[in-house]
């Protein structure tokens, strides 16, 4: 069993917070932090004793890092990863994955073929209550119908008809921030912890039909709506947007996303928390056994889903083990992404076909 694996971290943009105070309470030594910004890094280095680089190649390449944890805009993901397989690293990369599908696969199977440890960071999965509906799945029999929201509150902002914030507005090189930063709007942005969530409750759907809308003259889709087919039938409602409703949700926040999945056996009810301040409120659960014709809402402690993900990616380094979440799960949300784009675009139903 390994000791404490020792961590490289390239990227210390906002996100990279939950995952350092991840590092801090599991005890993990950072060796290494690299950013372009020194301002943004150093703080870290200085905090974990850590050596600074302007250069990710540095931290791929050092070598007392065992695992290079990867917390950067999207479009570089890929190359830093497959940098970091190449050297003999285990990743732990944020979410989505790539911009590719293809890429996607690829470093799925480079980590594969060099039995290295791979994780796309989907840390939603770690809330207790989505755990618990994992166990209860199987208890709902044939799957009927699932559906499946993110509605993310704009702070009262209508930008569907009304003024667009400066951060969806195309840059003077044509590209807005929100695209060069995560490759699209509310579809990649939220809709990937959907997907991803769909996927492992679920399974792989069979077939996406989606609309999106783009409003004139930016670039990323404000909403975005798909049905996608079940192998035995059941049919999936799924939709994202970036809306103006400022109450909506259990929090009453303006923040509504979860699940509603009915078996024939029963129901499950899943409701997540804002995603940046997840110590909020504990993600909650509902469920209805038709045999028994009752109710059950599940009490859960508040949680940070991003140091339970870091507990259980590190705690399966040390063992020596992928184990349940493999290599590939990065690859299957930015395969149905695309899908779901590539469907909207021809406005056509399309077919999937899973490689893994």
């Amino acid at each position: 069993m390994m000791n404490k694996p020792r961590i490289g971290v390239v990227g210390t943009g906002g996100i990279s917070k939950f995952h350092f105070r991840a590092f801090r309470e599991l005890g993990v030594p950072v060796r290494i932090v690299s950013d372009l910004r020194k301002e943004a890094a150093e703080p870290y280095a200085r905090e974990f004793g850590a050596e600074y680089s302007s250069d990710w190649r540095r931290v791929v390449s050092h070598p007392d890092v065992d695992v290079v944890t990867v917390f950067t805009y999207t479009a570089m993901h890929y190359e830093i990863s497959r940098a970091a397989l190449e050297n003999g690293k285990h990743v732990i990369c944020e979410k989505t994955l790539t911009l590719d599908p293809v890429q996607s696969l690829e470093l799925g199977r480079l980590a594969e073929s060099r039995n290295l440890n791979f994780y796309t960071s989907y840390m939603k999965r770690f809330f207790p209550a989505s755990q618990k509906a994992a166990e209860l799945m199987p208890r709902l029999g044939h799957i009927m119908s699932v559906y499946c929201r993110t509605y993310q509150g704009q702070g009262g902002v209508n930008c569907h008809s009304g003024q667009i914030p400066p951060g969806m507005m195309p840059q003077p090189d044509g590209s807005s921030w929100i695209k060069k930063m995560a490759g699209g709007g509310v579809l990649i942005c939220g809709g990937s912890h959907i997907f991803d969530l769909l996927l492992y409750l679920v399974g792989k759907p069979v077939s996406i039909d989606s609309r999106s809308f783009t409003r004139k003259g930016l670039d990323i889709d404000l909403m975005h709506h798909a049905i996608m087919d079940l192998p035995d039938g059941g049919v999936v409602h799924f939709e994202a947007n970036w809306h103006p409703l400022k109450r909506i949700g259990y929090q009453g926040r303006g923040w509504d996303e979860g699940f509603e999945i009915s078996g024939v056996n029963g129901r499950l009810i899943l409701q997540t928390p804002v995603w940046n301040e997840p110590e909020t409120s504990p993600a909650l659960l509902r469920y209805y056994d038709n045999d028994a014709e009752t109710w059950t809402d599940f009490a859960f402690p508040v949680v940070n889903p991003f140091i339970e993900a870091e507990r259980h990616f590190i705690g399966q380094i040390e063992q020596g083990i992928q184990g349940p979440q493999d290599r590939y799960t990065g690859y299957r949300a930015d395969y149905l992404l695309e899908m779901a784009r590539r469907s909207a675009v021809e406005g056509k139903k399309l077919p999937l076909e899973w490689v893994v």
